[in-house]
């Protein structure tokens, strides 16, 4: 099991590759530097790069040290990939590639979830839905925690299990898309539509719900990308 030392470390040389700080193609720093640099020790920087390497980040060179793999190899539905990616500035391809998995995603999900309408699921659809409304500040994290519900309402543990890709699109994509509508919060009427359909257990409907919602975010990440110089 990796230590936490090292854990932190990975998290240091992780979100560092995916920022841009050390390009794709390049070669680390040396194992002494990244020691110096961590505060940690050799056994613990090479656990950090053995960690990396699994997510397809770095590839270790013998007697070279540690080089940066090329973005079209890492393991982009890594959940810690994607976390550290929120830091990066926005990739509009990346996120209109995202919302086109959700698009073949979400909605079975929704219908599915309309299907089975497990009680302890619907309070949890409901309670993001209603965060939504209820506190401006807390509107962004609701609507994370509206599509993740969603997931794993559905009682499949492979939609579940994709919750961690769609909590990280969405806390980047969000932003970009209510700047595009020019409003503080995404569409809760539109939320509210998803949710109704899978409570009353109306799984068409549902699904068609879920699939609107997830065309918009996509016409709008376009339109952004149409705009760029």
């Amino acid at each position: 099991m990796i230590s936490l030392i090292s854990q932190r470390v990975a998290e240091g040389i992780g979100s560092a590759i995916v920022t841009g700080e050390y390009p794709e193609g390049s070669t680390l720093p040396s194992e002494a530097a990244l020691c110096d640099r961590y505060g940690a020790s050799r056994t613990a920087v090479r656990e950090a790069l053995k960690m990396l390497g699994g997510k397809h980040l770095v590839r270790a060179r013998p007697r070279l040290g540690g080089s940066v793999m090329h973005r079209a190899a890492w393991s982009i539905l890594d959940s810690d990939v994607l976390r550290w990616m929120r830091d990066a500035p926005p990739d509009l391809a990346l996120l209109e590639e995202l919302a086109v998995l959700r698009l073949a995603i979400e909605p079975e999900a929704a219908a599915a979830a309309a299907r089975a309408r497990n009680p302890v699921a619907l309070a949890a659809l409901k309670d993001a839905m209603v965060r939504m409304t209820s506190d401006p500040g807390d509107a962004l994290a609701a609507d994370v925690a509206f599509h993740v519900a969603l997931l794993e309402a559905s009682g499949n543990r492979f939609f579940a299990g994709l919750s961690g890709m769609v909590e990280s699109a969405l806390s980047m994509s969000i932003p970009v898309t209510n700047a595009v509508k020019r409003v503080p919060k995404a569409d809760v009427e539109a939320h509210r539509a998803v949710f109704l359909a899978i409570a009353g257990g109306r799984a068409e409907e549902a699904h068609a719900r879920a699939q609107a919602l997830i065309a918009e975010t996509l016409r709008l990440l376009r339109e952004v990308r149409t705009a760029q110089p």
